[in-house]
């Protein structure tokens, strides 16, 4: 008896996997891409930002990419799955205004720290929301921003250069001209 109990739940385990998966896969495909800007980081990594609207509840978001681990100022990018999502409201225009709030900070001075809520997660925001450090960072000629959260010991971070941040800001612009009618 034991055995067949113990078999009966080991043929159920892939089916319950297999029907997790799928219900992640089913909300990842609510993300309904708007804009994607490819960034360089040197040399060696690469990242993506993106301004998507979930089908579901019709909210927009920024995605910053994936954030590697390390200090504040070294960071390694090793983790493909999790990305930072930044809530930007319910309507394009009010995505557009949190867009270019975050594109003022360029202008603050060097290490001007401000704090957004943000979600840390695989494939599209979870609403599990949290304190998101943004940093205005000078390096070299370039101007950057910061987007970190706090881990016990260390910190998540990524880096978005001010060329970059004003291409999705002026796509997300373009988009909004494009289709006139889309709230």
């Amino acid at each position: 008896m034991k055995r067949f109990i113990i078999s009966l739940l080991l043929a159920a385990v892939p089916v319950m996997v297999s029907a997790q998966v799928q219900q992640v896969i089913d909300k990842a495909a609510q993300r309904l891409e708007i804009v994607t800007v490819e960034t360089e980081q040197g040399s060696i990594a690469s990242t993506q930002l993106e301004v998507f609207q979930m089908k579901d509840d019709g909210s927009y978001w920024l995605s910053v990419g994936n954030l590697g681990v390390g200090t504040d100022l070294l960071q390694i990018q090793f983790d493909p799955v999790f990305e930072l999502f930044i809530p930007l409201g319910n309507t394009l225009e009010e995505a557009l205004e949190k867009l270019k709030d975050l594109q003022s900070l360029y202008k603050k001075p060097r290490l001007f720290t401000t704090v957004v809520d943000g979600c840390l997660a695989a494939m599209y925001p979870n609403g599990d929301m949290e304190p998101v450090t943004v940093t205005s960072r000078r390096f070299v000629a370039t101007k950057l921003l910061s987007f970190s959260v706090q881990r016990d010991d260390f910190v998540r971070a990524t880096y978005i250069s001010k060329m970059d941040f004003g291409s999705l800001v002026l796509s997300l612009k373009m988009y909004k001209k494009l289709h006139p009618k889309e709230k």
